[in-house]
């Protein structure tokens, strides 16, 4: 039983928005619950097939009414960039969106492995092929989006409603103050010599620039859905018009958000990704110089470890269960040494480097169990 379900009045909004699509009354004959259980996310199985959509759709839902994650700003953000990202061919079509009685339809992809299934199983090659297929959509996700600033602030302005709360990635100086902050609370390296970087580097994403694009911001290996056309993203929750640096370094960490359970990538599983990326993007005709790729990663880079950064206090909380600690303790030292070796490439960025290089040495000294063996890898690659 899913945490939030339909409720009697949200299910009878849903009903005639199905019937006002089709085109005359339409009948549900069956629900499944499709997402985690804190996910309210329903596919429901009609009696006819509506036009150029079948006969089974996905509807999402909120899971609290007002402030919180899952209110009305994140349906939102999902609606306007479902709609922003129809052309890349990688997302779900959006069929509808009811803002007062919080819900939105969109395509049904069907039921296929996730990237987690592929990463979890037993076959390198198929658990690259999906890393690969992955890199690819969000390689077309960008490139089919560059320049949709004005259309995507449009639909957002249509809600006349909140629309940034609970966003991800805060790009203000207040920002690094507060991992500054926390650094001196821990006795962890100062990062006063690496501010002025820093804040040049924030600067630099917020900007709007030739790396400009809907991002995702959420590519956990459960919202890549690998089909037998490519992958294809879902849960569009905390997209935005951003930096697309922060979407191509997921992989290098990997998975910024992701923790059930966590693991790394080979590196040549990396590097075939990465080449995916690159090449999805020039088949696309994106304007994004692949010269600056090493400058955007490693800014995306920084921008998401930052925003795992300012959740130090609870990874250095005593009172954790022990298998938590490790894993967020081991999480964190790979992600500030991975972060290391992305800014090294780039020039510019030598203090952020050092900052960082000093910062994964104190981590590691302050919590040896969680460098102490070799990070785990995802357990298609452990054999």
């Amino acid at each position: 039983m899913p945490a939030h379900p339909l409720t009697e009045e949200r299910r009878a909004a849903v009903t005639a928005a199905l019937s006002r699509v089709a085109g005359g009354a339409v009948v549900v004959l069956r629900e499944q619950h499709v997402g985690h259980d804190w996910a309210p996310v329903t596919r429901l199985r009609l009696d006819r097939d509506l036009p150029g959509v079948g006969a089974s759709v996905i509807v999402k839902h909120l899971r609290v009414s007002g402030e919180g994650h899952g209110g009305p700003p994140y349906l939102r953000r999902e609606a306007a960039g479902l709609r922003t990202a129809a052309r890349s061919g990688v997302a779900p079509r959006l069929l509808h969106v009811d803002d007062g009685a919080g819900f939105l339809l969109q395509e049904d992809l069907g039921t296929w492995p996730t990237l987690q299934d592929h990463l979890l199983g037993d076959d390198p090659r198929a658990a690259t092929a999906a890393l690969v297929a992955m890199a690819t959509a969000v390689g077309r996700l960008h490139a089919t989006t560059v320049g949709s600033d004005a259309e995507h602030r449009d639909l957002l302005d249509a809600f006349s409603s909140d629309v940034t709360s609970g966003a991800l990635y805060d790009l203000g100086a207040d920002h690094w103050e507060r991992v500054e902050r926390q650094c001196a609370d821990l006795r962890l390296p100062a990062g006063r010599p690496a501010r002025a970087a820093v804040l040049r580097l924030l600067g630099r994403v917020a900007a709007r620039g030739p790396h400009t694009a809907l991002v995702h911001l959420d590519l956990n290996p459960t919202n890549v859905l690998i089909t037998d056309d490519g992958a294809r993203l879902i849960d569009f929750e905390g997209s935005r018009i951003g930096h697309t640096g922060i979407d191509a370094c997921f992989l290098h960490y990997p998975f910024p958000h992701h923790s059930s359970p966590w693991g790394v990538l080979p590196p040549e599983a990396v590097e075939s990704a990465d080449t995916a990326y690159h090449a999805a993007l020039t088949a696309d005709g994106a304007d994004l110089p692949a010269a600056g790729h090493g400058q955007a990663l490693a800014d995306g880079a920084v921008v998401a470890l930052l925003g795992r950064l300012v959740r130090l206090p609870l990874i250095a909380r005593p009172d954790q269960a022990r298998a938590d600690a490790r894993r967020r303790r081991g999480q964190i030292v790979h992600q500030v040494g991975t972060c290391a070796r992305l800014t090294e490439r780039v020039e510019g960025l030598a203090a952020v480097t050092g900052w960082l290089q000093s910062l994964g040495a104190a981590l590691t000294r302050r919590w040896p169990a969680a460098a102490a063996s070799r990070a785990p890898v995802f357990p298609a690659f452990s054999r």
